[in-house]
């Protein structure tokens, strides 16, 4: 594609016709022409050139520069440019009092439409969640293991710096920045779960009205979903609260949880039963730490799962 093309489309994009766009070109190109030099280089009509020179004098892209016989020249391009991005900026101001005002009168308008988007690989899910964290003003929920939640630490980072307040649980060992807010660590798996272990979950709610949920999966990979839906918002933003709720327990009364339920809790993820390390059918001294460990990663797997 010539410079010459490359310019045309460009103009068109902005706004001009295609006559338009190729007699500003030619003007560009051959300075001070007249009607009937302009339909010769550019291919534009003769009997259309004199209607395009109008409407490029009216817009402010060309100017008249000599009367006998008539000629023409381009204005500057970097001014057109200008004069074009403040005219663009005018209308979006316009527009967006308009939209304002029609939002404040017309209640249905508030209403956003439900949209569910899937994300599918590691790569697009943290795209996604990087642009949540630039898009959000006001506070955000996020569950992740240490891998993601360091990954992800520069927009964190940038989003805590402006202001966000996060509400953040981290999962497996590992340093961690905290950001502005509370971070949690998610204590009852540390001594089960291990990075070895790769079903992982990535929850991350913005400001209230939009969630993105993952999960890493063998054999699969990462897969996720990204939702505008308060109801989803709701769902995955109490999951996290809950979780958070067992980790404050966790905190405080550990020992008393994990002589009641094992190490991890494992027994506690057993929804199927009510078993506690006490109960007839557990011999808690024939559990070894490497049968606790693996039974705690398969429960929590199946888990993941349901």
């Amino acid at each position: 594609m010539s410079h010459q093309t490359q310019l045309i489309d460009a103009l068109c994009a902005l706004g001009f016709t295609t006559y338009e766009a190729r007699t500003y070109t030619g003007l560009l190109e051959n300075y001070s022409q007249t009607a009937y030099g302009l339909s010769k280089v550019t291919g534009v009509p003769q009997p259309k050139v004199y209607e395009v020179l109008r409407k490029l004098e009216a817009r402010g892209a060309a100017v008249l520069v000599s009367t006998d016989p008539q000629k023409f020249a381009a204005t500057p391009p970097q001014e057109i440019l200008t004069s074009l991005r403040v005219e663009f900026e005018s209308r979006m101001n316009s527009a967006d009092h308009a939209v304002t005002v029609a939002v404040s009168e017309n209640k249905p308008l508030t209403q956003a439409p439900k949209v569910m988007t899937e994300l599918s690989g590691k790569a697009t899910i943290m795209a996604a969640a990087s642009q949540l964290l630039a898009e959000a003003t006001d506070k955000v929920y996020l569950s992740a293991w240490v891998p993601e939640l360091s990954e992800l630490e520069p927009q964190i980072n940038r989003a805590s710096n402006n202001g966000v307040f996060f509400v953040t649980l981290g999962f497996g060992q590992g340093q961690v920045h905290e950001p502005n807010g509370h971070f949690y660590r998610h204590g009852s798996t540390l001594k089960t779960l291990y990075h070895h272990h790769q079903n992982r979950h990535f929850a991350l709610v913005a400001d209230g009205n939009t969630v993105l949920w993952a999960t890493y999966v063998d054999d699969v990979g990462w897969t996720g979903l990204l939702a505008r839906d308060r109801r989803v918002v709701g769902l995955v933003r109490t999951y996290i609260r809950h979780d958070i709720y067992v980790q404050k327990i966790y905190a405080r009364f550990g020992p008393e949880l994990m002589e009641t339920f094992g190490a991890g809790l494992e027994l506690l993820t057993n929804v199927n039963q009510d078993l506690v390390m006490t109960d007839a059918s557990i011999d808690s001294v024939a559990i070894d730490a490497a049968v606790s460990h693996s039974l705690a990663a398969k429960i929590l797997r199946n888990e993941d799962a349901s």
